[in-house]
């Protein structure tokens, strides 16, 4: 099995919804624009992946158990709202970081979105989080001279067969991915190998990353070769049974594989390049009543994506909501216009429920 062929199955099995100019880019996660008041925009323009990793912490790829929908946003209306949201910051070092609850790598505008991105006045630096097994060498080239300037290497083992199993696809090739990193790096693209410790499960495969990666020249002596993630269960995301590091053991153990193997394994927001930036305002608060346009079924079964009216046009203040409802009224809900009281906006991600 490819991991086109995955793609497949999970278009028959659930609802790909295209987002174009007429939906505003800013209040769900699923897709768009995420901003966190900083100077890194988060752009995500695809919920699709062809993995179903054992840790994933959106359930995303073909086991996932409750996505009723998938999302494929087009070029122009991210880049659109992307401009607007750089030029609200008002700065001239922003990153844009493309990632997501699906895969980057499967998004088919990805070389146009780089590009697009990258020569917006503001955007100082464009970066990816991926698993980089979907994209060929020639991809690469693409990408490099389109602008990409670091991928976040998404990469637990480079054992073939447990790399496979916490992929969660049999296809999943890791010395595949190791050939990419070297082209990618071959191409000027910088890479920072970012797995993630599952405790009892990858330990030893955590040691063997970090030598790679020293080894193989990531971070390039601007970063650390490797920044590793700790495994957080997710309340919708898939649960491995393990024991979760507090964060104390955690930085513990790094401070201690930084000894063993000579390798920095940290880095301050300060090294890279993060700060505080305007965020975008918050039109409307909790327990807020709004009017929403119900225009598709949200990510997950049971949710609704909608408009809340009126529109004004403009990334700063039109906003998409996540509305929670139950999913045998889809047929009644979808064209409809409905009356939404606000339950949660935090960084701008809206959730409502029908009243």
């Amino acid at each position: 099995m490819s991991w086109r062929i995955s793609l497949n199955s999970i278009e028959r099995a659930r609802r790909v919804i295209r987002i174009g100019d007429g939906v505003p880019q800013v209040g769900t996660l699923a897709f768009g624009i995420v901003d966190r008041g900083t100077n890194v925009i988060e752009v995500r323009p695809t919920t699709l992946c062809p993995l179903s990793c054992i840790y994933c912490s959106v359930n995303a790829g073909p086991n996932s158990t409750n996505r009723w929908a998938e999302f494929v946003v087009e070029p122009a209306a991210l880049l659109g709202a992307l401009e607007e949201v750089v030029r609200f910051k008002g700065i001239d070092d922003v990153e844009v970081h493309i990632d997501g609850m699906g895969e980057p790598g499967v998004y088919p505008y990805l070389v146009d979105l780089v590009r697009g991105a990258r020569s917006i006045r503001g955007v100082s630096r464009v970066t990816m989080q991926t698993r980089l097994y979907m994209l060929s060498e020639d991809d690469l080239r693409k990408l490099a001279s389109a602008g990409l300037d670091r991928i976040n290497l998404s990469i637990d083992s480079l054992n073939p067969e447990l790399a496979r199993k916490i992929a969660g696809a049999p296809w999943y090739d890791v010395d595949r991915v190791k050939e990419l990193v070297a082209k990618a790096l071959e191409f000027g693209i910088n890479v920072v190998a970012s797995p993630v410790w599952l405790p009892g499960i990858n330990d030893n495969d955590v040691v063997e990353i970090i030598r790679w990666a020293r080894d193989a020249g990531l971070g390039r002596g601007e970063l650390p070769p490797v920044l590793i993630q700790k495994y957080i269960p997710h309340k919708r995301g898939r649960k491995v049974k393990v024991r979760v590091m507090t964060w104390g053991e955690f930085w513990s153990r790094l401070r201690s594989l930084e000894r063993e193997l000579g390798v920095r394994l940290t880095a301050t927001n300060e090294e890279l390049n993060i700060h505080k930036a305007p965020q975008l305002p918050k039109p409307y608060s909790v327990d807020e009543v709004v009017k929403v346009d119900i225009v598709s079924r949200g990510l997950i079964k049971g949710e609704f994506l909608g408009i809340i009216q009126p529109l004004k046009g403009s990334v700063i203040s039109d906003r998409v909501i996540s509305v929670i409802a139950d999913p045998r009224l889809e047929n009644v809900l979808i064209g409809a216009q409905v009356r939404v009281r606000i339950i949660e906006n935090s960084d701008n991600i809206y959730i409502g429920k029908l009243i």
